[in-house]
């Protein structure tokens, strides 16, 4: 069983496998790099009809002294047709693969074509250049469009977890850059803390002589306050004692005439009669 890097137990995973091919390897992996990423029947299409030799293949890598194709738009091309056929046989059996596990549309996600083992082939007696004999393998790894899809999105989650991740690292490092600063600020004040202590010890006792002095005022201005209010009503019960007393003395003023005559009268009454003489005054 070859050693796949990919586990054939995967859900919506398909595999297929050739080795030791009688194949150029370099013709393998240009035919591979053309049909790479595709859908399976757009790849199988592809190969088909590549062939045909109705399309050419595109020779991105080992191409030295090779012809430049007008389909290709100038680029070096060619059809390797033992080639194509070696992979579209393994093709066409990575999707009956994927058929067998009950898989839908599929996609390459993995293909991959080189050099296996080399054989040595010498030359004819008197000759001194040797020829290997040199076979490859093609291997090919289809994944169901839904797992291709799901797997998308567990790639993005995956991304934004990470961005997510970073942006709490910058935060945390923003927040320690903080505390570093604050107590920085913290240990300079302290050690500014004797020579401002004595400082500050001084405006506390000149604010705390201040507030004596401001609250011996208002105590002051208090008592004077109530000295004032306490002159002001003796003098108002001055006055209305010397105001009764004219009141009273005006109303004895006014009564003293009865009075006196009430008293001539009474002293009239108790006065003895007056004795008549006997001698007529006329």
């Amino acid at each position: 069983m070859a050693n796949y890097a990919y586990n054939e137990k995967e859900k919506g995973i398909a595999l297929a496998r050739v080795n030791s091919v009688d194949a150029s390897y370099r013709d393998l992996c240009n035919v591979c790099s053309n049909i790479r990423g595709r859908r399976a029947d757009a790849a199988l299409m592809f190969l088909t009809t590549a062939l045909e030799e109705k399309r050419p293949i595109r020779y991105p890598r080992h191409n030295k002294r090779r012809g430049h194709v007008r389909s290709l738009g100038g680029k070096k091309g060619g059809c390797p047709v033992k080639s194509i056929k070696i992979v579209l046989n393994v093709l066409q059996n990575a999707v009956a693969n994927a058929n067998a596990k009950g898989l839908g549309d599929c996609k390459i996600i993995h293909i991959a074509a080189n050099k296996q083992d080399v054989f040595a082939r010498m030359s004819a007696k008197g000759r001194r250049m040797r020829q290997d004999f040199e076979n490859a393998f093609v291997e090919i790894v289809l994944r169901e469009l839904k797992s291709e899809e799901n797997l998308q999105k567990q790639k993005e989650i995956k991304k934004k977890r990470e961005e997510a991740k970073k942006a709490l690292e910058a935060k945390a490092k923003e927040l320690e850059a903080k505390k570093a600063a604050d107590a920085k600020a913290a240990q300079e004040r302290k050690d500014a803390k004797p020579a401002g202590g004595d400082a500050k010890k001084e405006t506390n006792a000149d604010a705390k002589k201040e507030d004596e002095k401001k609250a011996a005022d208002a105590a002051k201005k208090e008592d004077e306050k109530k000295a004032a209010d306490a002159a002001k009503k003796e003098d108002e019960k001055k006055a209305a004692d010397a105001a009764k007393k004219e009141e009273k003395k005006e109303a004895n003023a006014s009564q003293a005439p009865r009075q006196k005559m009430s008293d001539v009268l009474k002293q009239a009454k108790e006065r003895p009669p007056v004795k008549k003489s006997g001698k007529n005054l006329n």
